[in-house]
């Protein structure tokens, strides 16, 4: 079960403050995105070229001072992507998929609804994740458990694996209550990597997670955006849900070769929707 990061440590997702803390099943938020889940490339000409430089760990502003029993509220407008006129943000997290154009959803917005009326969590006692798998864009990946560091700064996968994703072992585990979180690289420097085709789900797609208990829960996209990392929605992704949820994050938007970073972040949003017995 969760045992967390050091207490009163700094934000292993190099934000300083406090460590993660769960509380109930659920992991507190207070944590902001690894900038190492970025692949290899520079931009030339405004197109994302393949290169050989390695990203490296990417620091972050302070995270999110919330309180240990902090909820967010009902989402009103579903998953659905509002219009956007005049440049405004949009009031809640689109759905995602081609030829929609992803965007922030405004700070405060909750996490989109779920698709279908999601199942009780499952009970995860000395349960782990196992491997992943997204048949919409080719992803069948083992999971590798990431803690923190002596730094206390979060793990990542290696980027010697392109393949492979990592599961968040100090948060839920997928298919117990809260947010289960899964990083994954875009790419390195022989090419895409497990997460490059992430921005491609849209709501209604489908993510399973095969379990050592030997459950396979399968989860619903809700909506996916694309963030800056400047103004990650830790919220948004850790915050409190009653159901079983899943965030899946990497790198997006433009690859920075003065800096060896992306700029954002693409977050896939899912909720529980089926359990079975593999």
């Amino acid at each position: 079960m969760y045992q967390g990061p050091v207490q009163g440590g700094p934000d292993p997702y190099h934000g300083g403050g406090p460590a993660p803390r769960r509380k109930g099943g659920m992991l507190m938020p207070a944590l902001l995105v690894a900038g190492s889940l970025g692949g290899v490339g520079v931009i030339m000409a405004g197109l994302l070229a393949y290169l050989t430089p390695a990203v490296e760990d990417e620091p972050y502003g302070p995270p999110v001072p919330l309180a240990a029993d902090s909820t967010l509220p009902p989402q009103a407008q579903g998953g659905q992507q509002l219009p956007n006129p005049a440049g405004a943000v949009p009031s809640s997290v689109g759905p995602g998929g081609p030829n929609v154009p992803l965007t922030a959803a405004a700070p405060t917005a909750p996490p989109p609804l779920p698709v279908v009326m999601p199942p009780a969590p499952l009970k995860s006692d000395g349960v782990k994740p196992r491997r992943l798998a997204i048949s919409k864009i080719g992803v069948l990946a083992p999971l590798t458990a990431l803690g923190v560091d002596s730094k206390r700064e979060i793990q990542t996968p290696p980027l010697s694996k392109p393949n492979l994703a990592g599961w968040y072992k100090h948060g839920p585990i997928p298919g117990q209550q809260g947010p289960s979180v899964i990083l994954g690289h875009v790419n390195n420097r022989q090419g895409p990597a497990v997460f490059s085709r992430l921005k491609e789900l849209h709501r209604g797609d489908k993510i399973k997670v095969s379990r050592s208990d030997g459950a396979v829960v399968e989860f619903t996209v809700d909506g996916v955006e694309q963030v800056s990392k400047q103004a990650f929605p830790s919220k948004r992704v850790y915050g409190n849900t009653g159901e079983a949820t899943l965030r899946l994050i990497t790198c997006g938007g433009v690859y920075n070769s003065k800096t060896g970073h992306y700029t954002d972040n693409i977050i896939v949003y899912a909720t529980l929707s089926k359990t079975r017995r593999a």
